[in-house]
C-alpha cells in the first residue's frame, strides 16, 4: 500500500478541521532523542510500530502548521501532545497511523486501525454484549468493526476524564448505523457511554465516530466536538461528526 493510499483511508474517518498521516511500512526514524529513549529495549516489531506511529506523529504536526517535536509518553501509554493539540495513535499490522486536531475545534479525538476478520472468542466474549451481538451485521465487518469503534470511543474518553477513568470498553455500547456494504464502504456509529464523572454532559451520553471498510482494515474514529461548533467546510466531504448537545451540527451534517 502507497503512503498516499493509507493518508486516503485515514482521511476518509476524519473531520475536515482534523488532520492525519498514515502508512503502512515502518521506517527507521528518525525521533527525537526523549522518543528513542521511550523505545529502548522493545523488541523490532514494537519498536517498528512506535517510531513509525511517532513519524506519522510528526507529519501531522507538520500539517497543522505546528512545528514538530518529540511526542512523550502518559503513564498509561498515552501520547503526549503539545499544549493546544489533541490527537490519537493506532497501529495494526499493514498499518500505522495518527490523527490530530486543535483544541478549539474540539475535546477529545480518537482512531483507532484493525485488520478485518473474527475477534478471537475470550474477546469476543468479553467486550461485545448480547444485544450489540444481536444487531451485529457481518456485512459491515461484525464484531471487528464493534471491537474498532470501541476502541476509538475510549481513546476519546480517556482524553476527556484522564486514562484509566474512562469506562471500561465493556460498558461501551455500540449501534452501527445502516450503510453502504462490502469493501471500500464507509457509514457511522453511536456509542452510548456510561455517566462516570467528566462525561455526564454528553447528550445523552451518546457520541458518534465513522468507520471505513477497505483494503482488508477497518478503521474508526470518534470526535467530541465542542457545543455550539459548527464545522467548517474548507475541505467539503463526507466525513464524520459528533454532536455534544442539541447545539452542535456535525461535520457530517456540514458536508457536501
Amino acid at each position: 500500500m502507497r503512503t498516499e493510499t493509507a493518508d486516503a483511508l485515514l482521511r476518509a474517518v476524519l473531520p475536515p478541521w482534523a488532520v492525519g498521516a498514515a502508512r503502512a511500512d515502518d521506517v527507521p526514524g528518525p525521533l527525537f532523542a526523549a522518543e528513542r529513549a521511550l523505545c529502548e529495549g522493545a523488541g523490532p516489531r514494537r519498536k517498528g510500530e512506535f517510531t513509525t506511529g511517532r513519524w506519522c506523529a510528526h507529519r501531522a504536526l507538520a500539517r497543522l502548521g505546528e512545528r514538530p517535536v518529540g511526542v512523550g509518553r502518559g503513564p498509561r501509554g498515552e501520547p503526549l501532545w503539545p499544549r493546544g493539540v489533541l490527537g490519537s495513535i493506532s497501529h495494526c499490522p499493514g498499518f500505522r497511523a495518527a490523527a490530530l486536531c486543535r483544541t478549539r475545534d474540539a475535546w477529545a479525538l480518537g482512531i483507532d486501525a484493525e485488520v478485518e476478520g473474527p475477534l478471537p472468542a475470550r474477546v469476543r466474549a468479553r467486550l461485545i454484549s448480547e444485544e450489540e451481538a444481536g444487531l451485529m451485521r457481518p456485512e459491515v465487518a461484525g464484531e471487528r468493526l464493534l471491537f474498532s469503534a470501541k476502541e476509538a470511543v475510549y481513546k476519546a474518553c480517556s482524553a476527556l476524564v484522564g486514562p484509566g477513568q474512562a469506562p471500561p470498553m465493556a460498558e461501551l455500547r455500540i449501534l452501527v448505523e445502516p450503510g453502504e456494504h462490502g469493501p471500500g464502504a464507509s457509514g457511522r456509529f453511536r456509542a452510548r457511554v456510561p455517566a462516570v464523572a467528566g462525561l455526564v454532559g454528553l447528550d445523552p451520553g451518546h457520541i458518534e465516530g465513522r468507520w471505513h471498510r477497505s483494503h482488508g482494515l477497518v478503521l474508526t474514529s470518534c470526535v467530541v466536538v465542542r457545543p455550539g461548533m459548527e464545522a467548517p467546510t474548507t475541505r467539503p466531504r463526507r466525513v464524520v461528526g459528533t454532536a455534544l448537545g442539541p447545539q452542535t451540527r456535525s461535520a457530517w451534517d456540514s458536508s457536501t
